[in-house]
């Protein structure tokens, strides 16, 4: 299988594909049928392997009949349909030898390109002004169609992994506010011996980091160990993204800083007697 475009040299200037090796269409192949065609590099690798192809002969069952075409240049890869996977081969034909009833123009401008769009639509309807014309687009809308699918799994996985991370949030914050709160008499007792508020803060905060440290190297296991079932969702970055990881242990850590530190502040506030009575 591969990808077929029906195009003049024009083409590969306009889409920035670098001719690697052999040549283009003459001008004589623009105008005649001459049963020759350029293909990617993606094609020669998987067709051809080491073997140089120019010169040799392709039959792609494109034509009736199917005759023998000489490859007569070797084109730079590009992505034309999905930009998440690796270039599929793709030929190049020049029109005579491919004639298609509709075909699309590709325009590369110094300015806005929508804003040129009417001024090549006149160009068009002054050669043949019964000439229909229709999905006048740019590049980056082109590109915008292709990667939409994607663009929706990654926001509704966003929204995913938001909902997650403040309900991780929420939880980290209730356990280890519920954990002080059972610890409030075992500070009582400790202010009432004599230990100062800052050794009750030193020492709720530091376990509770411990704690949440411990919950924090147990989800990073977890997670690396499902990266694998996410990655066909993502798009240009992978399940293991430390920025991401870091991100969310930054947040759940500092979550947990906070939680440590506002609980014991309100247990150490409490007068030795009434924390004794605590139940």
């Amino acid at each position: 299988m591969t990808d077929v475009t029906v195009c003049d040299n024009g083409y590969f200037t306009t889409m920035r594909l670098p001719l690697l090796r052999g040549r283009f269409f003459t001008e004589r192949e623009l105008r005649e049928k001459s049963n020759v065609v350029i293909v990617n590099d993606a094609l020669v690798r998987r067709c051809f392997g080491g073997v140089d192809p120019i010169g040799k002969q392709l039959v792609i069952n494109m034509t009736a009949p199917n005759v023998p075409t000489e490859i007569i240049g070797i084109v730079a890869d590009a992505k034309f349909t999905d930009r998440r996977t690796e270039p599929r081969p793709a030929t190049f034909w020049p029109h005579p030898q491919l004639p298609y009833q509709a075909m699309t123009f590709t325009v590369r401008t110094a300015v806005d390109p929508l804003s040129f769009a009417p001024l090549l639509e006149r160009e068009v309807q002054a050669l043949d002004k019964d000439q229909p014309i229709s999905d006048v687009r740019t590049m980056e809308q082109s590109v915008a169609r292709t990667v939409a699918p994607a663009r929706f799994n990654s926001m509704l996985l966003a929204t995913f992994a938001g909902v997650a991370l403040l309900l991780a949030s929420i939880g980290i914050y209730g356990v280890i506010s519920y954990s002080v709160t059972q610890r409030t008499s075992e500070i009582g007792i400790r202010l009432a011996l004599g230990a100062e508020r800052g050794d009750i803060l030193r020492l709720v905060v530091g376990s509770g980091v411990r704690l949440a440290v411990v919950g924090l190297g147990i989800g990073i296991v977890l997670s690396l160990a499902l990266s694998r079932t996410v990655s066909s969702l993502l798009y240009e970055t992978t399940g293991t993204d430390p920025l991401a990881f870091a991100s969310a242990v930054a947040v759940l850590g500092l979550v947990a800083v906070v939680a440590s530190y506002l609980s014991a502040y309100r247990a150490s506030r409490i007068p030795p007697v009434d924390a004794l009575r605590y139940q």
